[in-house]
């Protein structure tokens, strides 16, 4: 890194179809904070709602993002909003529109980069197919390490 500079990074895919770009990472900055760009795709799906150990603050830059915490009602976050997820708050978000919605995510602690980074690697060179169990499991493996833990089905659309 020269003069706090990061260099660009590649884009990943996740398994939901997310495409994220690590902007800080996280051992750059003594894994106080990560900083990850994410495109969520039109008309995609809610995850499941997932806790986790570090603080998220999602940045809309283009678009609208749906938002629900867990057994609270849902919402939307337009582009120049924000919206702080507390750790262990378990949400899930997604995009109803018809574009993109660009985010800027904000992470404390650091790790969610790592997990991005394994999960692609897990992804990439595995020859499992999404829906396969042993991928599932590997992937269920992965969450518990980096403190990522599914609590609910999707939110109902």
């Amino acid at each position: 890194m020269i003069s706090g500079i990061s260099p660009q990074q590649p884009w990943i895919n996740t398994l939901t179809g997310t495409h994220i770009r690590i902007k800080t990472l996280g051992c750059d900055t003594d894994n106080r904070v990560t900083i990850i760009e994410y495109i969520e795709p039109p008309r995609s799906s809610p995850p499941i709602f997932t806790r986790h150990e570090f603080v998220e603050v999602f940045c809309v830059q283009s678009g609208v993002l749906s938002f629900e915490f867990l057994d609270e009602p849902r919402f939307n976050v337009s582009a120049g909003q924000t919206i702080t997820c507390p750790s262990w708050k378990p949400h899930s978000f997604w995009n109803e529109t018809d574009e993109p919605v660009t985010v800027l995510l904000v992470c404390t602690p650091s790790g969610l980069d790592q997990f991005f980074i394994e999960s692609n690697r897990l992804l990439s060179s595995s020859n499992l197919d999404v829906g396969d169990g042993a991928l599932e499991e590997s992937m269920r493996e992965l969450r518990s390490q980096y403190g990522l833990e599914h609590v609910g089905t999707p939110p109902i659309l």
